[in-house]
């Protein structure tokens, strides 16, 4: 796990160094990645791109664009969180795990805002930095946001894609059942901010 911690560090120092605008970053992180991991060790395989589904499911972490399995670790999830947005390590751990290949919320909805609308911004602002940095995902399907926050019991069907609308920092694309979020520099920035609230408000 050293080795594969030293070469997501080098990967994110050469990025920075190459001074590239912010919507090349995650594809240069993950060909660095590619380039200076020593040959057989996992991380390779887990950095690939991964393909854009419109379906969601356990099933979205399990293979890469080759179709070959491509499990990410918990653990290896956390550290590209971690150094791609600056948040705490111990607070992310609380925020989510990872189930069967993909992050899911550690914290009862109940405790993730004072509303469903809060809520539900919550859920949708954590699964897809969670997905995008830790899974390699250019983009989360909006229909991975709803299954969370129908599981997490704060759906609010009637509003529930206003709420997504009004991300501060994610941009929603696509229509009907194709839809999907993303995070952009301003969420990303502001990411660490709310991993401390909901921290916080968790306690």
């Amino acid at each position: 796990m050293t080795e594969v911690r030293e070469t997501l560090k080098k990967a994110h120092e050469a990025v920075i160094a190459a001074d590239l605008p912010p919507q090349f970053h995650e594809i240069a992180f993950r060909e660095a990645v590619r380039m200076l991991a020593p040959l057989g060790q996992p991380v390779i395989s887990a950095a690939a791109p991964r393909p854009s589904v419109a379906r969601p499911g356990k099933a979205l972490a399990a293979a890469d664009s080759s179709g070959d399995a491509a499990h990410v670790s918990e653990d290896v999830m956390y550290d590209r969180v971690v150094m791609q947005t600056g948040a705490d390590r111990e607070k992310i751990e609380q925020l989510f795990h990872e189930d069967d290949g993909v992050p899911v919320i550690s914290i009862p909805g109940v405790r993730l805002g004072k509303n469903n609308a809060e809520k539900t911004r919550a859920v949708a602002q954590v699964l897809t930095i969670a997905r995008g940095f830790g899974l390699g995902e250019v983009d989360t399907s909006i229909e991975v946001i709803r299954d969370e926050v129908v599981r997490l019991r704060c759906y609010d069907s009637a509003n529930f894609t206003s709420h997504l609308a009004t991300i501060e920092g994610f941009v929603v694309t696509g229509s009907g059942q194709n839809r999907r979020i993303r995070a952009r520099s301003s969420g990303i920035q502001n990411f660490p901010a709310l991993v401390d609230r909901i921290t916080g408000e968790a306690r």
